[in-house]
């Protein structure tokens, strides 16, 4: 066996490792060079029911929390070999953001209502769903939590629209403001890399935040805003990079760790077609998650043509 095909072979038991422990290993961003020609966007399931976050669990199933303005109650499952569509939860208050854990845990933020009738205040629930079906409430946040992340050591970490912060939930459920920032004020997107950084992106403002380890906060990006207070819906770590859904261009933008943003993915078309990356289009992109070990993104759209979407790599 030649040094090539060892190396190969090394990367493949690396990632098979990952698909059996949840360890999320990301895959180096030169892989995505030789294939980009190839990369292509599909459409997984047309009339999808849901429209909001996304996450993948150890088998390549996607979960997809159905928002859809404030009304939704679900969190379906998508088997993207068969394209079958089942609910996975179901009894939920306006579900945003999810993550599911090493152990098959579906995490949600979940059940956005008033503190009271007149106050104009909102808060809302992180809850952990068990495979036998068991719920429990993690956290009661203020605000409206949304997006969510976890990290090796099993602990929860909230992007807030109405909160100026992220919070952070221990497996024991003890809650923390880890950083507070008022540029964290409408954040929807959060996303680790491999180094334990957190990104989180601004719904509103189109500006990416990184997180140190240490809690220090620096601007990665903004990206443009082409619809007021419409740019970026969530956001993923994959190949090296930030995969952010620009929901009010109808593209996908890959932000370097540099800083450097541009377009991946979109004619910029509001509408719902597969192709090449810059011949597809997107029809308001919302969710993106990725699955490092088969290395595809997924997509949910939140326009008039509700789809789930996919980018293949290979």
């Amino acid at each position: 066996m030649n040094v090539v095909n060892r190396i190969k072979k090394f990367k493949f038991l690396i990632l098979v490792l990952a698909a059996f422990t949840g360890i999320q290993f990301s895959c180096t961003e030169d892989f995505i060079g030789p294939v980009l020609k190839k990369a292509r966007v599909e459409t997984i399931v047309a009339d999808f029911p849901a429209n909001d976050g996304l996450s993948v669990d150890r088998s390549g199933n996607v979960y997809a929390s159905n928002f859809s303005g404030y009304s939704g109650t679900q969190i379906f499952k998508v088997n993207p070999r068969t394209a079958s569509v089942e609910a996975a939860v179901d009894s939920l208050v306006a579900p945003t953001g999810n993550v599911i854990d090493k152990n098959g845990s579906i995490y949600v933020a979940n059940n956005i209502r008033k503190i009271a009738p007149d106050s104009g205040l909102l808060q809302g629930d992180i809850v952990r769903i068990d495979s036998d079906g068991t719920r429990t409430v993690l956290a009661t946040l203020p605000g409206f939590p949304s997006g969510i992340a976890i990290d090796r050591k099993g602990n929860i970490f909230a992007a807030n629209y109405y909160f100026p912060g992220v919070h952070k939930i221990t497996p024991e459920g003890e809650v923390s403001v880890f950083v507070s920032d008022q540029r964290l004020l409408y954040c929807v997107g959060i996303t680790f890399d491999e180094k334990g950084n957190l990104f989180v992106g601004n719904f509103n403002s189109g500006e990416i935040l990184k997180i140190n380890s240490d809690a220090s906060i620096e601007s990665l990006a903004t990206l443009p805003t082409v619809v007021e207070g419409l740019v970026i819906g969530y956001i993923t770590y994959f190949a090296g990079s930030i995969f952010a859904t620009g929901i009010g261009e109808n593209v996908i933008y890959r932000v370097s760790m540099s800083g450097e943003a541009k377009i991946f993915a979109g004619s910029g078309e509001k509408t719902t077609t597969d192709g090449n990356l810059m011949q597809a289009s997107f029809d308001r992109p919302n969710g993106i998650t990725a699955d490092h070990l088969r290395k595809v993104l997924y997509i949910t759209e939140s326009g008039d043509s509700v789809s789930l979407r996919a980018i293949k790599f290979k």
